[in-house]
């Protein structure tokens, strides 16, 4: 307890909301404190605790085994402050904190775009993206989650499952001099078997069998999995090492992955998207939250459908027989090139 005695709630709530978005800029803004604020809360729990908590990699932070035990404590820390103030009449002084589930493809800007949007609704919000996982569902009926976007609805009685959309595009991902990108833009998909496949993963579509997986099959051929990534940054730092191709079914995550050095992007075609999912279905896309009133709002909701459909689903302009360059990258033919 000695080591604990000057550590204060607001440090313990830096601490939550770090690790829940593993961004120390994002909870600094959503706290509207100072960075270097964030930064001496967690540099206090360090030296308390005798543990660096974080670890800094190049697309965030990465929990240690201390920070992954103290963090259902300091949670629970956390909500019973918040029913201590409601017992006592008080009003909490900061708006509700929200927790979203995302698989890696619909992480990306979420939260930004979330907050943008709160902004233009003038309406506050302070949120944190958290990897899909399997207990999603539980945590959501236990207040540990508010919202998940998930592929699959939930049987759960309490819960509402929203159905947003169905992914109509897919993004072809490999290092920029990988030979993929000579072949013609229309005529990809039986070349792309003769490499290595990262699956990207996405909890209850491809755990099982990667839809390219089953193409394969389909035309007795046999696919080479070179693994399965859960976070984008590991997607990039596997192909840049390798002749992995992947896919990403997300126009947003198709987005950050462009910015990184070294890394090309070409829209799959709708006739061999089509091809592709003739056997299994392409992705469909649901929101889950809980039934009670006032659980999310429903503004919130609104805006989180909105933003899932204009990332997984082709605008109208876009709807053609051939594929789409629309990210042009370092070192990979053009489609005037071909």
């Amino acid at each position: 307890m000695d080591k604990l005695r000057d550590i204060n709630l607001f440090t313990i709530r830096v601490f939550v909301m770090v690790y829940e978005s593993l961004n120390s800029l994002s909870v600094a803004n959503s706290l509207n404190v100072a960075p270097s604020k964030v930064s001496r809360c967690l540099g206090a729990l360090r030296h308390a605790l005798g543990d660096q908590l974080f670890i800094r990699r190049q697309y965030g932070f990465e929990p240690t085994p201390t920070a992954d035990k103290l963090y259902p404590y300091f949670q629970q820390i956390m909500c019973l402050a918040g029913q201590v103030c409601q017992s006592a009449g008080d009003q909490p002084s900061q708006q509700q904190h929200y927790i979203v589930y995302a698989p890696a493809t619909l992480s990306c800007k979420l939260a930004s775009e979330l907050k943008r949007h709160a902004v233009l609704k003038q309406q506050e919000l302070s949120l944190s993206v958290r990897p899909l996982s399997a207990s999603g569902p539980d945590d959501i009926l236990q207040g540990r989650a508010d919202l998940m976007l998930s592929f699959k609805p939930s049987e759960k009685e309490r819960l509402e499952s929203r159905f947003i959309a169905t992914g109509e595009r897919l993004f072809v991902v490999a290092r920029d001099e990988h030979p993929i990108w000579h072949r013609p833009a229309n005529n990809m998909l039986d070349a792309i078997i003769n490499y290595p496949f990262l699956v990207t993963e996405c909890p209850a579509f491809n755990d099982r069998i990667d839809p390219l997986e089953l193409y394969a099959m389909d035309h007795g051929r046999q696919l080479k999995i070179a693994g399965k990534a859960g976070v984008l940054s590991e997607v990039s730092d596997y192909l840049m090492e390798s002749d992995a191709i992947t896919f990403i079914g997300a126009r947003q995550a198709a987005e950050f992955m462009q910015h990184i050095p070294g890394v090309s992007i070409r829209e799959m075609s709708e006739p061999e998207f089509a091809l592709l999912h003739d056997r299994c279905p392409p992705p469909k896309y649901y929101a889950i939250r809980r039934k009670e009133d006032g659980a999310l709002p429903d503004w919130l909701l609104e805006c989180v459908c909105e933003l899932v459909t204009q990332s997984v689903t082709r605008p109208a302009k876009l709807h053609q027989s051939g594929a789409s360059d629309i990210f042009v990258s370092h070192n990979a033919p053009t489609m005037a090139s071909l």
